[in-house]
This record gives C-alpha cells, sequence and structure tokens, in this order.
C-alpha cells in the first residue's frame, strides 16, 4: 500500500455483517453507559441480530442518521472543574467502531512513528520511554506545549478533507459528517456542533491522529528536534535551545494551518537540567552526580499522587461499613490500577506509599472498632498482604526485572 493510494468503495466493507458483528462484539465488551435513547449494552445485545440487520439495512439503504450523543460531566483531574463527555447511542458506537475498522488499517501504514496515542501495539509507556531515552542522549532542551482545547476546537470541514485525502466513498464521508454535526443533548436540551469531535466517541481517536498527522510529518522534518505525540500531547526534545525553538515556530505554524491554538500560559520551552516537565502523568527531572555532570529520572506527577491518595483515604474511611478485608478487596483494583501505570518510573516513593497504605488499613480497625492504633503486631505487613494487598515496591521490582529503563 503506497501513501498516495485512494480507496473509492468501502461502505460495503462497514456494513459487511461479520463487521457489524465483531464491531457489536467489541463495543458490549466494553459496556458503558446508554445514549440519548437509554438503550443499555444489554438490551442491545438481548436482541443483537435483529439490531444488527436493522443498522445494516439503513445503511445500505442509505438511512442510517446518528443521534445526537449525551452530554455528561466528568471531574476534571486536579481541578474543581468539570469537562464534558459525550456518550453516543449502542447503536451508532457499533456504527463508528465498524468504520474505525475499516479505516483504521488504511491510515496506520503511513502514521508517522512519533505518534503514540491510540494505536495498536503503542502505548503510552511506549511515549514515556522514549522521551527518557532521548533526555539521557543529550537532548535536554524540551518544548512543553499544550493545544488548547484540541478536540472542541477541530475545524470539520478541514477534518473531512484530510480524511477525503485517503477515501473517496462519499458514503462514509457522509456518515462521518454526520457523526460530528449530529449535536448534543444536554439537560434535554439540543445543542449543535458546529465545530471539535464527540468525546467519547470510538471512531475520535482514530479522527485526532488523521487531523494531527500533518504536525507529525512537519516536525519530523526538522534537523537535530526528537518528536513525540500522544493524542493531543505533545512534546519536541531538542540539544540546543534555538533548535527547540524553532520546533515551537514550526509547531505554531502548523497548527494555525490546522486552525488550533497553543495555550500561551501552559507552553513553554525548558532546559530539563534546571526546570523539570511533566508529559503523560509523569514527572521528568534532573539529578546531579558527583562527578557533575547528572542524569534524568522521571516519577509520578505529584497531582497523580495525591489523587491516588485521596481515593486510598476514601476507601479507608472509619464510616464505611466494611470489615478490613472489604476494605482492602476495594483498595486492590485501585492500587493495581495505580502501580500498572506508575511504577515504570524510577521515583515515585513507592516504600513510603506501601507503608502510608497500610498504616491506613491499620488506622481503619483501630477506629472502626475502637481497638489500640498499636496494631503492627496484630496486622503484620505479611498478614495484609496474605489478605489481598498488593505492593507498588513489589510491582517496581518486577518491572525493573523485565528490563525496563533504569536510572
Amino acid at each position: 500500500m503506497t501513501q498516495q493510494r485512494k480507496w473509492y468503495s468501502l461502505a460495503d466493507k462497514v456494513w459487511n455483517p461479520a463487521n457489524l458483528a465483531q464491531a457489536a462484539a467489541a463495543v458490549c465488551a466494553n459496556q458503558g453507559a446508554a445514549g440519548v435513547d437509554h438503550q443499555s449494552c444489554d438490551q442491545f445485545a438481548e436482541h443483537l441480530g435483529e439490531e444488527l440487520d436493522r443498522l445494516g439495512q439503513a445503511m445500505r439503504e442509505h438511512r442510517y442518521q446518528p443521534l445526537p450523543v449525551r452530554r455528561i460531566w466528568i471531574p476534571k483531574p486536579g481541578t474543581r472543574k468539570q469537562r464534558p463527555l459525550g456518550v453516543p447511542a449502542i447503536r451508532d458506537r457499533v456504527a463508528e467502531e465498524a468504520m474505525r475498522r475499516v479505516r483504521e488499517p488504511i491510515g496506520e501504514p503511513t502514521f508517522s512513528p512519533d505518534s503514540y496515542g491510540f494505536r495498536p501495539g503503542r502505548s503510552a509507556h511506549d511515549a514515556v520511554h522514549r522521551i527518557f531515552d532521548h533526555l539521557a542522549h543529550g537532548y535536554h532542551w524540551v518544548v512543553d506545549a499544550d493545544i488548547q482545547d484540541y478536540f472542541g476546537s477541530i475545524d470539520q470541514q478541514l477534518l473531512i478533507d484530510k480524511v477525503a485525502e485517503r477515501i473517496s466513498d462519499g458514503t462514509v464521508l457522509g456518515w462521518i459528517r454526520d457523526m460530528l454535526r449530529a449535536g448534543v443533548m444536554d439537560a434535554g436540551q439540543w445543542h449543535a456542533t458546529p465545530r471539535g469531535t464527540r468525546q467519547g466517541s470510538v471512531i475520535s481517536p482514530l479522527l485526532a491522529n488523521i487531523y494531527l498527522d500533518a504536525l507529525d510529518q512537519a516536525m519530523a522534518k526538522l534537523p537535530g528536534v526528537q518528536f513525540i505525540r500522544y493524542a493531543d500531547d505533545w512534546c519536541a526534545l531538542a540539544r540546543t535551545k534555538e533548535e527547540a525553538e524553532a520546533a515551537l515556530t514550526t509547531a505554531q505554524t502548523v497548527l494555525d494551518e490546522l486552525r488550533l491554538t497553543l495555550h500561551p500560559e501552559k507552553t513553554r520551552i525548558v532546559d530539563v537540567r534546571e526546570t523539570a516537565f511533566d508529559f503523560l502523568g509523569f514527572t521528568f527531572f534532573w539529578v546531579m552526580s558527583k562527578d557533575g555532570t547528572g542524569r534524568p529520572l522521571f516519577g509520578p506527577k505529584q497531582a497523580a499522587i495525591e489523587r491516588f491518595k485521596d481515593k486510598v483515604r476514601d476507601l479507608t474511611r472509619r464510616t464505611r461499613p466494611m470489615n478490613l478485608q472489604m476494605v482492602i478487596d476495594a483498595l486492590a483494583p485501585v492500587i493495581r490500577g495505580w502501580g500498572q501505570y506508575f511504577t515504570i518510573s524510577h521515583q515515585g516513593n513507592y516504600y513510603r506509599l506501601d507503608a502510608w497504605i497500610r498504616e491506613r488499613c491499620r488506622a481503619f480497625v483501630a477506629k472502626r472498632w475502637n481497638r489500640s492504633p498499636a496494631l503492627d503486631a496484630e496486622w503484620p505487613n505479611i498478614r495484609l498482604a496474605q489478605m489481598g494487598l498488593p505492593s507498588l515496591a513489589v510491582m517496581r521490582r518486577q518491572v525493573k526485572a523485565q528490563s525496563l529503563p533504569r536510572p
């Protein structure tokens, strides 16, 4: 497949019964809330054959029309603000997944290797490891940038034009256009969506990568610059301040053409040897060596640690009508989930966090059941572990044993 190849007939592949069935299986496996039609995944799956027949027929007869998404508001990490999330109807999620399954293999071979977000076989950890590797090899100047309201600012016609560069099937392009413009229902009121993509949509990450591919390609041409992007989060690394400034100028030019804006207060150029920076939940920083040179390290952002501790505090409140085993059962997936993401890092105070979590468990017993707070003998570390309490330090040792980057 060459970069210039265009695809002229894809609609029949989208509505193919086998493709729709695989799309429905993926959507139902993820569950998720109901859309504006109030149909749940279980209700859709209960009459799966009929639902897929109706959807496929509507697509073939050009009667398929996406419903508006149901807008819900979720907390924005680290702030008291909320951000909107769109919940499509189950039927529309299946249609989007069917389109994604057909469109993704077309774009994947031509996407930049510098793009890591929402791509098969790539992860946030891959992006983080690459940044660390470049820092360790002398790329100390960093463009730490933030695109302002990326998903809400995408120019829909420009996005359609970019999709059309590879696809000439008017039916598929029409479905994507209709999804973008279907609007949202918020507290019973319909609102138009003249800009942006549907956050929460199955196909939005793919569309977002298509839209920013121009940025990836432009940054790849810059000499002396290493570019890493994960969805709308990106940074550029260089050996000199001048190269970093050139990278920022290029990025601003491309983003202007895409009608996007860099956040003026969250975009900066830093020398990591003097100023730390954050990316994908991690803080990258520099520590001096005895010989006066130094080395890069990275660890969880302080805000990520505090959010984790807030969850632990909530689950270990003495007012919870639970015994200690129930508390540990509730804590275990929270600890494992946080640890699986963050214990790839060198610095995380994992032993200290482990000790703090154990003390929260012991304090829960003491306060909940009016027992002596000196419970180390009665509830030693090994007993808590036998009850299923995970250890972040153990998880970190397991990661190190797999030969992931070390300090």
